[in-house]
């Protein structure tokens, strides 16, 4: 691939996601420009309400003016293709377009669109269409798709494909085999998009609207779209669908660190809907939208900012403080290019665990609100948004990674990885996992981390049975909320006390025995058959924590990540703070402060800089959230390596008295909605 000048600098991304009145389409690149976005993802001039798909007969003259009119600002052009649906009236003349489902009837998109099937004969077509436009003067081009419905497209072409390729009828197909054909047509379809660049010559950037941190849903996964894209983004910004109460505050964030884990140094971009979804003309409130900028940037990513109405939603309270923060982003460039997460933990994102055991799917504009059976003995995904959700609570600096990580060489700059009821493992990432403990990294399982393979299947003796120093699995025990308790046995710290019984988990967990070098931290009291009953006699070991090699395993035998998710036990947050500050450096502490408060540290090496991000989802009890309540006098003491000479705040901009005694650096900050506080300090000669 062609480097190209639109990846130069960070990108801020405009969006106006609808067609606008005549007289307002030529002000658009003059607003865009005032406040400091140096990119539009452009749709408005080449589509009818959402739908946008370059025509040459159609479109050629109004964008090459509109071109020529963002040219004078020097503002990129990435052009909008939609890639995933049709006209409902393009059917009587195209019924092979279509997606079908396993009735042969067409899938709507939106309730007035229909989704397209990328294998047939509309691909030919949409080729066609993304030759044309790129005769014109653009720097990029958006696949806003390409996607398969739900339980995979059952139209004849699609069907002959798959017979082709797996070698029987998809009627008889795992859901392992539908998940991989699903993305196989993705990669497919992006791949000879990538070609038609290619063949252009000329230097465009390519990406797509990739799913994240949910099952295979689409077929359009980070994996699948990887190798022929120069960015990641993904929807972590598209709020709320469903229940805004059900959202976790910390989806955005989530979202950029996903993509971050995976990006191998390609740029990330997060959608940012400027919109309460469902409702594409009512704009989310001021407070929500600094968050959705805050967390995407606090995470290395860049803000794509996208309106789905008229260009005076920029007016509204929530536009204005967008153009705002976009200004900021814009005036303080510099401190948004070249950073790095500075880490020491990862928690593992296992696509095949989710694929293969799924709990739940959101609804998003591609996909409805659906729950699964479960299959095992909890939520992988339910596991891993409550160990997210406890890193986030604790001011934990931790990155999340996918199994292509399970590598010696990428754990070796982590000091903890979390595996959160990770189910599917094949051998060789056990024999990884072992060898970083082995070398003095500390392991987190929970649950069934590793017992079934990469298909799903569950090993008849687990090799993670040695790993975790099990020597019998007994049974698995199901858990009523109300009825199981916890106790310590052994402190993690001084402060932790054995006397005290708290809330046990409330999913499912595994009665196991245990190596003699294990040593049991909390013991877990068999359920009670009611809440008001008395605690059992007998009980069995919910946490160990056992030696290997110079490092450490914790495994824990229930749901302790959805338990903390679901019911929020403050005993259950604090052991796992205690656990993780026990093995790891320690280098940044956090007092006095809202665990809502997320608080991001990234490095700057090239300029000599730390920057410290707070963004605060500190809110009204109820989201959407209409303001957010400051939080004062935050202390912070982090562990330097060379003299600080400055530090300062750039939000609200002011000079911070600090201290500083050896490598020991301490200082207090208030934030408000957002903080960033630089930290110079003289480069080592």
């Amino acid at each position: 691939m062609k480097d190209s000048n639109i990846l130069e600098h960070p990108l801020r991304i405009a969006a106006i996601q609808f067609e606008q009145n005549p007289e307002d389409t030529m002000k658009i690149p003059g607003i865009l420009a005032q406040y400091g976005f140096n990119t539009e993802q452009l749709l408005h001039v080449v589509g009818h309400e959402v739908y946008g798909l370059y025509e040459k007969q159609k479109h050629k003259q109004m964008l090459q003016t509109y071109l020529q009119e963002s040219a004078k600002y020097g503002t990129k052009i990435i052009l909008y293709a939609n890639a995933h649906m049709i006209y409902p009236e393009t059917l009587q003349a195209h019924p092979d377009w279509a997606q079908r489902d396993a009735s042969g009837s067409t899938v709507s998109a939106y309730g007035t669109y229909v989704f397209a099937c990328i294998n047939g004969p509309w691909k030919k077509f949409f080729l066609t269409q993304i030759r044309d436009s790129l005769e014109q003067n653009i720097q990029g081009i958006f696949l806003d798709g390409p996607n398969c419905i739900t339980e995979g497209c059952r139209c004849v072409t699609c069907k002959k494909l798959f017979q082709q390729q797996f070698g029987h009828s998809m009627e008889s197909a795992s859901s392992l085999e539908l998940s991989m054909f699903k993305q196989l047509s993705v990669a497919t379809f992006v791949r000879d998009v990538r070609s038609e660049i290619t063949q252009s010559g000329k230097s465009v950037v390519l990406y797509a609207n990739s799913i994240g941190l949910t099952h295979n849903v689409t077929g359009c996964t980070i994996d699948a779209v990887s190798p022929y894209v120069d960015i990641f983004g993904t929807e972590g910004g598209f709020l709320f669908y469903g229940n805004p109460n059900h959202v976790s505050i910390w989806r955005g964030s989530e979202s950029a660190k996903y993509l971050e884990g995976k990006s191998d140094g390609k740029p990330c971009v997060i959608f940012n809907a400027g919109n309460h979804q469902p409702w594409a003309r009512e704009m989310h409130t001021a407070a929500e939208t600094i968050q959705l900028f805050a967390s995407t940037v606090a995470n290395g990513a860049y803000v794509w900012y996208g309106i789905h109405g008229q260009i005076d939603d920029l007016e509204t309270e929530a536009g204005k403080n967008a153009l705002s923060f976009n200004r900021f982003l814009a005036d303080h460039e510099e401190y948004f290019t070249g950073t790095r997460p500075y880490t020491e933990i990862a928690l593992l994102w296992s696509q095949r665990t989710a694929d293969l055991f799924p709990s739940q799917v959101e609804e998003t504009d591609f996909t409805g609100h659906a729950e699964y059976e479960q299959k095992t003995a909890g939520s992988f995904q339910k596991e891993f948004q409550g160990f997210a959700e406890l890193l986030f609570r604790t001011h934990s600096q931790f990155a999340i990674i996918g199994e292509e990580k399970l590598t010696s060489a990428a754990l070796s700059s982590y000091k903890i990885l979390i595996l959160p009821n990770v189910c599917c493992l094949n051998k060789e990432a056990i024999s990884v996992i072992r060898e970083f403990a082995n070398n003095g990294g500390t392991v987190i399982a929970t649950l069934e981390t590793g017992m079934y393979d990469e298909n799903g299947t569950p090993y008849s003796a687990p090799s993670v049975f040695s790993l975790f120093g099990i020597t019998e699995r007994k049974e698995i025990i199901q858990n009523i909320p109300g009825c199981s308790y916890m106790q310590i046995v052994n402190p993690v710290t001084d402060s932790e006390s054995t006397a005290h019984v708290f809330a046990g988990f409330c999913s499912g967990s595994l009665n196991c025995a245990f190596t003699p070098d294990c040593q049991i931290l909390v013991n877990s009291f068999f359920p009670m058959e009611g809440r008001y009953n008395y605690l059992s006699n007998h009980t069995y070991p919910g946490i160990i924590s056992r030696r290997l090699g110079i490092g450490n395993v914790i495994y824990i035998s229930g749901g302790f990540g959805e338990t903390c998710l679901q019911y929020g036990i403050p005993e259950l947050r604090n052991l796992f703070r205690d656990l993780t500050q026990k093995y790891s450096t320690g280098y940044l502490s956090v007092n006095n402060v809202y665990s809502s408060v997320e608080v991001e540290l990234r490095l700057q090496p090239d300029q000599s800089r730390y920057l410290l991000h707070f963004v605060n989802h500190t809110g009204q009890m109820q989201r959407p959230m209409e303001s957010l309540l400051p939080c004062r006098g935050i202390q912070i003491t982090m562990q330097v390596s060379s003299p600080v000479h400055r530090v300062y705040t750039l939000y609200a901009p002011k000079n911070i008295n600090f201290n500083q005694n050896g490598n020991s650096l301490s200082f207090a900050v208030d934030v408000g909605d957002y903080e960033l506080v630089v930290i110079d300090y003289s480069a080592s000669n």
